[in-house]
């Protein structure tokens, strides 16, 4: 399923991203640094997320 999200979190800190047509995650800014993503913003609303390996932004929806 795809997900229209607005921005990700990572440390509190919310950054500007999005994803090719690979699924892979693009932060939105010119510095060049690392960032590790514990939460995603879709709709206004934020919620639990992680980077796979493959640099896939996974999103959780539901408490499952």
């Amino acid at each position: 399923m795809a997900v229209e999200f607005d921005s990700v979190i990572a440390d509190g800190v919310v950054y500007p991203a999005f994803t090719d047509d690979d699924g892979v995650l693009w932060i939105d800014d010119e510095d060049d640094y690392e960032v590790v993503v514990d939460h995603a913003v879709v709709d206004g609303v934020i919620y639990e997320a992680r980077v796979d390996g493959d640099g896939r932004l996974l999103i959780y929806l539901d408490d499952d």
